[in-house]
């Protein structure tokens, strides 16, 4: 019978140092969630797996669990290790000097598009856990923005972050309510956990509100801003990329988590 691997932080590798990054930020977060850490690398250009194990080993010392490979399609090998190794956060450094590089923010989008477990986009380094002590969490008016609520719970519990949540503005009655009913769960399930949390809400329109709470992180020195990821793509998602991009690709290379709406996404245990 196989046993179930203890959670994971999945954190990827290209071997350079702008991966480093991803490391570091997966050490610390791992050291706030008191989760392992496994090391992954995607497998390009057809090396050796056992090389490209050594390696990972080599650059990760004692602070990783276990490495993988992953083969062929990068979007299919990573959603089938996730349940594997019961990974619950994947974090990346992104690349924005070459275009066409697997690591490129487009590239691991279109890898993510699918997967059942938040994916964490950074490009700044970091000395400690101080770093994740104010949390932005902007909230619109429909039922998946829901789902980004437990994550800044996990910060908050785990790391005694403050919590900011920014709603969006809207006019029909229906959106209004619907908005409502989000800031009734959020206030239902922060002070359940005894966050400490703020909500403010803003005016900015609903396509706006997470380049709003990215620019509120910046003025405020927050460490992380949640959003969630586009559900369906349009012909303009397609052309210029879904609206996570701007938010990931912020000049102050704030870090931002992204969460696929659906029903499935695992869960992290207390």
């Amino acid at each position: 019978m196989e046993i179930e691997r203890d959670q994971q932080i999945i954190v990827f590798t290209d071997f350079t140092k702008n991966s480093k990054i991803a490391l570091n930020h997966a050490i610390i977060i791992g050291q706030i969630l008191e989760k392992e850490i496994t090391m992954a690398c995607l497998n390009i250009a057809f090396e050796s797996e056992n090389e490209l194990h050594q390696k990972m080993k080599s650059i990760a010392g004692s602070n990783v669990v276990n490495t993988v490979v992953l083969n062929g399609d990068s979007a299919k090998a990573f959603n089938e290790i996730v349940p594997k190794i019961n990974a619950i956060l994947a974090i990346i450094s992104y690349r924005i000097d070459l275009k066409n590089h697997p690591f490129s923010v487009p590239k691991l989008l279109k890898m993510f598009r699918k997967s059942r477990i938040p994916y964490l986009f950074v490009n700044k380094d970091i000395e400690d856990n101080l770093f994740y002590k104010k949390i932005i969490l902007p909230i619109d008016s429909t039922k998946e923005s829901k789902e980004k609520v437990l994550w800044a719970s996990y910060f908050s519990r785990f790391n005694e972050a403050e919590v900011k949540v920014m709603t969006a503005h809207v006019k029909d009655e229906f959106f209004v309510r619907q908005l409502n009913n989000n800031q009734k769960f959020i206030r239902k399930i922060f002070e359940n956990f005894e966050v400490d949390f703020e909500i403010l809400n803003t005016m900015e329109k609903e396509k706006e509100i997470d380049n709003y709470a990215i620019r509120t992180a910046q003025e405020e020195n927050a460490g992380l801003v949640i959003v969630l990821a586009t559900k369906s793509y349009g012909l303009m998602d397609l052309i210029k990329g879904p609206k996570e991009l701007t938010s990931i690709l912020n000049k102050w290379q704030i870090p931002v988590l992204c969460l696929n709406p659906r029903d499935d996404l695992y869960v992290l245990c207390d």
